[in-house]
């Protein structure tokens, strides 16, 4: 009986092994002021049960900074403490004189596949789109109206520990893969290239993003409950074989 238990057991977990969900959250449609109080947090984004927070920040050499996070039609966009009103594209995420980053803080750990980055025009170079990406698992409570987190927090730590660069796609629809596989967290950032491998000043809006989620599929669903079926007919069968015969 054991053998048999262990078999469908075993079945019934190999197809239950959950597939990977994959959706996409978009940015897009905005219409914000260009400059407002740095450290704001915009809600409100998510798809298929995944939702998720945005918050702006820069490195200004080695200190770190809250900034503006704007919202625009053609996604989200950083204006740092040091560009003004942020006009002439400056409220993009950009790595001229300071460093601009996007914090993204999920209910639930995601891997982020790709990120649609809208290149703009940002300085005498060609437009570039070339992206800093780092993720973390952390406890985070998913809080409403937002998510605040300090600049003193050791997340920063983790963060910066394992970061790394992606280079751009400038060509529509602009779709760059972040080189993220296997890579879950509930905390992520996509910010302009840090430090800048090409030296093309790099600025872009975050438009949207494609993520993945471990989730049972309808199928997988099923090959459980056949799984399960083998199991109880194991059982069932070994009760009959041991039922006393009159004498």
């Amino acid at each position: 009986m054991m053998k048999h238990l262990a078999a469908a057991a075993a079945l019934a977990l190999t197809f239950a092994a959950p597939a990977w969900g994959a959706t996409t959250i978009t940015f897009t449609g905005g219409s914000s002021a260009t400059d407002g109080p740095d450290g704001n947090i915009r809600t409100g984004y998510g798809n298929a049960g995944v939702q998720v927070q945005a918050a702006a920040f820069s490195y200004d050499g080695s200190t770190l900074e809250q900034a503006w996070l704007g919202a625009y039609s053609m996604g989200l966009g950083v204006t740092n403490n040091g560009e003004g009103s942020g006009g002439s594209n400056s409220h993009t995420i950009d790595n001229i004189g300071q460093h601009d980053f996007i914090l993204l803080i999920f209910n639930q750990a995601v891997n982020i596949e790709s990120a649609v980055l809208t290149p703009f025009d940002v300085g005498p170079d060609p437009d570039d789109n070339d992206a800093w990406v780092s993720y973390a698992n952390f406890a985070l409570p998913f809080t409403t109206p937002g998510t605040p987190v300090p600049l003193n927090s050791p997340l920063w730590a983790l963060l910066n520990g394992v970061d790394w660069n992606v280079t751009g796609n400038t060509s529509s629809p602009y779709n760059v893969n972040l080189n993220s596989t296997g890579r879950f967290g509930n905390v992520w950032v996509i910010g302009a290239a840090n430090p800048n491998p090409d030296s093309n000043d790099d600025g872009f809006k975050l438009s949207s993003i494609r993520i993945n989620t471990p989730v049972p599929e309808p199928g997988t669903w099923a090959m459980m409950l056949l799984g399960f079926g083998a199991v109880g007919l194991s059982m069932r069968g070994r009760r009959r074989q041991i039922v006393p015969q009159a004498g």
